[in-house]
């Protein structure tokens, strides 16, 4: 399966350009070692959350856009492995505190912050925690 070098995505074979980068898809990843964009004089005391939600795909956005823009960003999960209540199909129960909550360095946080808030429009100012 090729996959798009800029953005990491997998496409199915005889797809030869990522729609999403114009990038031309290569057959392996080169190893990433997750910390490129990590400033070696940061330690955890120097991260702060951003935004808590409830929608992963939601949080995965964010993610994949703050990374990309090389801000360098955590998901957090509240819901464990298998979802709210580690069954399949739709449950009531929902955890306290919400679900996804995206960590970032001190640093990035204007930047990241005005980044989630482009992607999240009016819901920022009632999910954000910055």
């Amino acid at each position: 399966m090729p996959f798009c070098p800029k953005c990491r995505y997998e496409y199915r074979e005889g797809v030869a350009l990522c729609p999403d980068c114009n990038e031309k898809l290569v057959p392996h990843l080169a190893e990433s070692s997750g910390t490129e964009n990590v400033n070696d004089n940061e330690t955890p005391k120097d991260w702060i959350p951003l935004v808590r939600l409830t929608s992963l795909a939601s949080a995965e956005m964010i993610i994949d856009i703050l990374r990309s823009k090389g801000i360098p960003a955590v998901l957090l999960s509240g819901t464990g492995h298998f979802g709210f209540t580690g069954q399949m199909g739709i449950s009531s129960f929902r955890p306290m505190g919400g679900a996804y909550t995206i960590m970032i360095s001190k640093t990035s946080a204007n930047d990241a912050a005005g980044e989630a808030a482009a992607i999240l429009g009016d819901e920022w100012e009632k999910v954000r925690l910055v």
